[in-house]
């Protein structure tokens, strides 16, 4: 047999296996194909900036991104699980705002004195009706325009007085903000991030990491104040470490303190501060837990 009729035979013969290989190939039901695994916020936030959820926003300075980003692994895939999942939504009321992977519950409004314990954050969002039922706004500190819930601005006032005794200035840069203020500045940020390439739903959930979701943030309440300046470098000012010492004698907590962003969902951010009483700050200082996982304890 001629050589050529040789190759004729061969090439018929290999191009039957391969049309064989092919029907078996799609006739398999269920074959696993390779994916891209889907890519985290944590993941593509190569550097962060600081928060600029304040009444001086466009006058500070932004965090130094060589320190600002402790997010780990196990962080991110925390995060990443929560932003794909809605939290159940009471009876009668939807959260108002439409972000995506921003699904917070109706937050509970505790009575008494437990109010200064209320828990707002990215999972849990104020109602309708909380700046007309429960809001009672004064100035935090005189000379200055920012207001306070009434009870959280004296004991401020007299933490601001006691720092002085101790040669600090515990500048009030930004206490209470309405609704709207926190949206532009939640929707600025995502724009920020937007303008960088990411897309909306990883843009989201990047921006609430410093900045909450309108109805979601602690300075709607009136009970937070961003104290010295809105700068990672704070965390190694006289007036941080003084706020460390004694921050809880006046009732105030350091709210999102460093490696708890598995709890808060929120980077580290030294200049915040919150007012939650005077034995509830001593206990949650002396616990060393941050306000979500030390009422869940509680």
């Amino acid at each position: 047999m001629k050589k050529s009729k040789l190759y004729l035979i061969a090439g018929l013969v290999l191009a039957a296996v391969l049309m064989v290989t092919v029907v078996i190939y799609h006739a398999v039901p269920n074959r696993q194909l390779e994916t891209e695994s889907p890519v985290t916020a944590a993941q593509t936030e190569a550097t962060t900036e600081t928060e600029d959820d304040t009444t001086l926003e466009d006058e500070t300075t932004v965090a130094d991104e060589t320190t600002a980003n402790a997010t780990t692994a196990a962080t991110a895939a925390a995060t990443q699980a929560n932003t794909t999942t809605r939290a159940p939504q009471q009876a009668g009321w939807v959260y108002p705002f439409n972000f995506p992977g921003v699904y917070p519950a109706l937050a509970y409004i505790p009575s008494g004195n437990d109010f200064y314990l209320i828990l707002v954050n990215r999972h849990n969002a104020l109602p309708d009706n909380f700046t007309r039922d429960h809001l009672d706004l004064v100035t935090a500190m005189p000379g200055y325009p920012t207001l306070m819930h009434r009870t959280a601005a004296r004991y401020f006032q007299q933490m601001y007085q006691a720092g002085r005794a101790a040669g600090v200035v515990l500048t009030p840069l930004g206490g209470y903000r309405d609704t709207a203020h926190q949206n532009r500045n939640f929707t600025n940020r995502i724009q920020r991030y937007r303008n960088e390439g990411h897309s909306h739903a990883v843009a989201v959930d990047m921006a609430t990491r410093w900045i909450k979701p309108p109805r979601c943030s602690e300075h709607e309440t009136g009970l937070a104040m961003d104290i010295g300046r809105i700068n990672m470098n704070f965390s190694h000012s006289a007036e941080y470490r003084w706020l460390l010492q004694n921050a809880h004698n006046f009732g105030f907590i350091l709210r999102y303190p460093p490696n708890s962003i598995q709890y808060t969902y929120v980077n580290y951010e030294p200049w915040h501060w919150r007012f939650v009483g005077v034995e509830n700050a001593t206990a949650i200082r002396a616990s060393g837990l941050v306000l979500e996982h030390w009422l869940r304890q509680r």
